[in-house]
């Protein structure tokens, strides 16, 4: 056997009101409250807008009843990671309140629901069920003032008819997915969603009735204020980091794929830039991957540092590729033809799985921000799961595994170690869950989400000038 050398990061600080540091983000947000709006006013008043049935949008209210109380863990979860939901008001410790208005309801009707029925096929079936969802949104975001986030609640008839004989919960055929086409109507009404499904509100949903809560105010908050309740110290100034997958367009030849960037600077602030469809000649045949020609990875860099100088008026210092595959020749003499004058460069392949564990010699997982360095160093394996000092907790099931980090032979300006200090921090950086941290970073953890709603057809039809950039549409 190989010997591995080990080393142990520390664990990342997040930054709260008044510049106060926390590492977990919910005692942050109890301690020292969320960072203030670019308004600069100290209580949020997030307008809700609500459609569904008569039950589920009962339930729903009911759900954010409960959230104005509080809600505390069951008698058996009074652990130390398991923090009481605090409630909601002027004396909440998470700084906003909800405003429910009568005009911000839309009801779809028993009738509808029950003419869905005779619509004979899976994919007009959900059609017509989009088409419900999109006369009550277009409604709801006319009125003045307008809500600031609309919940869909799904219908308990309508998830029983269009998830019929599926063992998913997801609403999916093969045209269109409804979760993304919720999204989409979202976005052409400048207004971000959030979904819930009827096992959530009947309390059937794996997760307890406390940490639906934490999530969903946490996410209710990003999207109302349109900015972070949270964000990092530790990334390194003037930096571009960027995201980069690929995804099928709907409805068009099946070879044909396009490519993302979602992109962060080191304030936090982050959106998402639609790439160029890529021909089936870029494709891997044995892995089934998708690479860049050179013309494509050059114009891509070339639009990610462009939008990035909007912002910052200027260019960046460094820029940090991360992409689940690793980098082609093409791909990578184009990234680097396409940052010409940027002076240092990282490029990263991150992926999920590998076999290799760690096992210490106590009844306790491997502390997460554990690294393992093979012989020759090639590559490094990081543990963004597993036992928290922070929290005293691993509060996942099963042998947690590390995630694989393969810097670029070539192209690597930068020490591994402070290379796994920045994808310890962005999987802290998901602002749709109050969760400590996830196993991937948000550069690459979330790209099937947003994916799932850049293939829709729809999204495809999106001029350059309307389309969406920011997170808080997608989440």
């Amino acid at each position: 056997m190989p010997e591995f050398d080990v080393d142990f990061l520390t664990e990342p600080d997040l930054v709260f009101d008044g510049g106060q540091s926390a590492k977990d983000p919910r005692a942050g947000l109890l301690k020292y409250g969320p960072c203030p709006p670019r308004d600069g006013s100290e209580h949020e008043i997030v307008r809700i807008g609500l459609i569904g049935d008569s039950w589920s949008i009962s339930a729903m209210r009911g759900l954010l009843e409960d959230m104005r109380y509080g809600i505390l863990p069951n008698g058996s979860d009074r652990e130390r990671w398991n923090q009481p939901f605090p409630g909601l008001g002027p004396n909440s410790e998470l700084r906003m309140s909800f405003d429910q208005r009568q005009m911000w309801r839309g009801r779809i009707e028993e009738d509808d629901l029950d003419a869905l029925t005779g619509v004979r096929g899976e994919s007009k079936r959900v059609e017509q069920a989009i088409n419900y969802v999109k006369f009550q949104m277009e409604n709801i975001c006319s009125q003045t003032p307008n809500p600031d986030v609309v919940i869909v609640s799904i219908p308990e008839t309508l998830a029983e008819l269009l998830t019929e004989g599926k063992k998913a919960d997801t609403i999916r055929t093969t045209d269109t997915d409804f979760r993304s086409r919720i999204k989409l109507l979202g976005m052409l009404n400048d207004t971000p969603t959030q979904l819930i499904g009827p096992k959530t509100l009947r309390g059937e949903d794996v997760q307890p009735k406390r940490e639906v809560a934490w999530n969903l105010a946490v996410g209710l908050l990003y999207k109302a204020r349109r900015g972070r309740p949270w964000k990092l110290t530790e990334l390194k100034s003037n930096t571009c980091y960027a995201g980069i997958s690929f995804y099928d367009e709907r409805g068009t030849d099946p070879d044909t794929r396009a490519s993302i960037a979602q992109v962060f600077m080191e304030t936090g602030e982050n959106f998402v830039i639609r790439g160029d469809p890529v021909a089936d000649i870029a494709s891997d045949k044995n892995t089934g991957r998708t690479h860049l020609s050179t013309e494509d990875a050059e114009r891509l860099i070339e639009t990610i540092l462009e939008r990035y100088g909007e912002r910052r008026e200027e260019r960046p210092d460094r820029l940090v590729i991360h992409k689940s595959s690793n980098f082609w020749e093409e791909e990578t003499a184009g990234f680097i033809s396409g940052s010409e004058g940027v002076r240092r460069r990282d490029f990263i392949t991150i992926r999920e799985h590998h076999p290799i564990r760690l096992f210490s010699n106590t009844q306790y997982p491997p502390l997460r921000g554990t690294v393992a360095l093979p012989p020759g160093r090639e590559e490094y394996y990081l543990y963004t799961k597993g036992f928290v000092p922070e929290i005293s907790a691993y509060n996942d099931s099963g042998t947690p595994n590390p995630i694989v980090v393969r810097p670029h032979g070539e192209v690597n300006d930068t020490s591994y170690r402070e290379i796994c200090e920045e994808i310890l921090a962005f999987s802290k950086l998901d602002w749709n869950s109050s969760d400590f941290c996830k196993k991937l970073p948000v550069t690459v953890g979330i790209a099937d989400a947003v994916s799932d709603i850049l293939a829709e057809p729809m999204a495809q039809e999106l001029p350059d000038g309307a389309f969406p950039y920011h997170y808080y549409y997608y989440m």
